[in-house]
Order: C-alpha cells, then structure tokens, then sequence
C-alpha cells in the first residue's frame, strides 16, 4: 500500500504539473491563444492532442509504479510538453480536463484498492467522457475517443497486474530462518562443503573445522555472508525433508561411482 501511496504523490505531482498548465487557458474568455508556431500547427488537432495527454499520463504513471525505469518517464515527459503545447492553441472546457484528472486518479487508485480493475475500468469511462468534453468545438474523433482510453488502459492494466505479481512474489528465505534447519552434504570442497538447505544449495563450513562427506546430515548454526555455519549431526537424527535424504543419497551413489 505504502508502494502505491508514492505512485500516487509522484503520479499526482506529474499529472497536476501537466494539467495546471492548461487550467488558465481553459478558464480565459478567449479559450485557445494559438500560441503555436506554423512548424507545429499540426498538434492543434483535438484528437492528436488527447491522445498525447493519455500517453503522458501513462508514462508518467509507469515511471512512477518503477522509479528509475527512465523509458516511460521520458516518454512521459515529452508526450506531456507536446500536449501542453497543443492545448495551449485549442479552445478547452475546463469540465473534460477535470474528467481526465480523476480517470488518472481512478487509475493510481487501483494500484492499492485491489479492485480486480473495476477502478481502472471507471478510469477508462472518465478518461473518454474528458476527452468528448474536453474542447468547445470540434472535439476529438468518435472512434480514437473510445479506442484511446481503452488501449491504454488496458496496457495500464497489463503492466500494473504484473509489477503487482512481482512485489507478492516470495523472496528466498533469509539467514535468520535457517538457523536451525537441516541440510544435506552434497559435493565435498576444499574448506568446507556445499550442502542442500531448504531446497536451496549453499556452501558450509562445519564450526570445528571437521571435514564434512557426501552425504552428511548438518544442522545450520549461523551466516558469515554466503557461508553457513553448521554442525555435523548424527545420521537421521535431524528433522531432514524426505526429497533432500533422496537427494543426497542420490549425490552420495554418484560421488561413489565416479570415485
């Protein structure tokens, strides 16, 4: 939740930069200023510049949900300018530039609300009603209106859905939870050992230097960096998983045979 409340400070300030740059224009009696050069009077077109907007707002977006990804940031970025200029030289309506602001809201939202994309969906209405408000005249295309809001929502969804997965992923046990645990000696190294710990292969080191055989039932005393400190134990006289008995039995016939 912590994650998605930075998104969201760090999303709102880009968005609220972006937005209030338009918001004085759009409230002035003569709407557009076409303060745009003739080199790029071709933004001034209501549906290029929509679509600008969403694209700001999504790279925005993702360089907040990944701090440091650079790509959607720029992307972000220069959508952003590129809209701000084209909004500067069309007539707005200050209601569809509010609806856009809380589409992306609805979009941030979801991030921690966790509901299933019910929110983002929500965002995809509000981000398509900005849009068909969003200038006094001709407005945006019918179908770029609908289209645009929905693709981008959707990779919004796509992207979010994943960078969510990866956060509840389980990380690998940390040195505190085996202390204690059971592991199997599986190949015999110079100064110590590689045992199988939990499922996960480590190197050992038995506390009072004693050399440690394939197949060595070792307790788990301590960490010293990459290296667990153990203790050789009697054979079986541990609480050993039956796959990492199997295992090391396995290992201890190969280790045989290839001696």
């Amino acid at each position: 939740m912590r994650r998605s409340s930075v998104a969201g400070a760090i999303c709102g300030a880009g968005v609220g930069g972006l937005l209030a740059q338009t918001t004085v224009l759009a409230a002035s009696p003569t709407g557009a200023g076409h303060l745009l050069p003739s080199q790029l009077s071709v933004l001034a077109d209501p549906t290029l510049a929509f679509g600008l907007l969403l694209l700001a707002l999504l790279g925005i977006g993702l360089e907040a949900m990944h701090p440091g990804a650079i790509v959607p940031g720029t992307v972000g970025i220069l959508s952003g300018v590129l809209a701000a200029a084209a909004l500067l030289d069309l007539p707005l309506n200050l209601l569809g530039l509010a609806l856009v602001a809380v589409a992306a809201g609805l979009f941030v939202l979801d991030l921690g609300a966790q509901s299933h994309g019910v929110l983002s969906v929500a965002g995809m209405a509000a981000a398509a009603a900005g849009g068909w408000l969003l200038f006094r005249g001709p407005g945006v295309d019918p179908v770029a209106l609908v289209a645009l809001p929905v693709v981008l929502g959707v990779i919004w969804l796509w992207l979010s859905a994943r960078a969510l997965e990866v956060r509840r992923r389980a990380y690998p046990a940390v040195p505190q939870e085996l202390l204690g645990h059971f592991g199997l000696v599986v190949e015999p190294r110079d100064g110590g050992a590689v045992a199988r710990v939990d499922g996960e292969l480590w190197r050992v080191v038995e506390r009072s230097d004693h050399a440690l055989a394939v197949g060595d039932e070792v307790e788990v005393l301590a960490q010293d960096g990459l290296t667990l400190i153990v203790r050789q134990t009697a054979a079986g006289g541990g609480t050993l998983p039956s796959r990492d008995r199997r295992l090391g039995a396995e290992a201890t016939s190969s280790h045989r045979s290839g001696t």
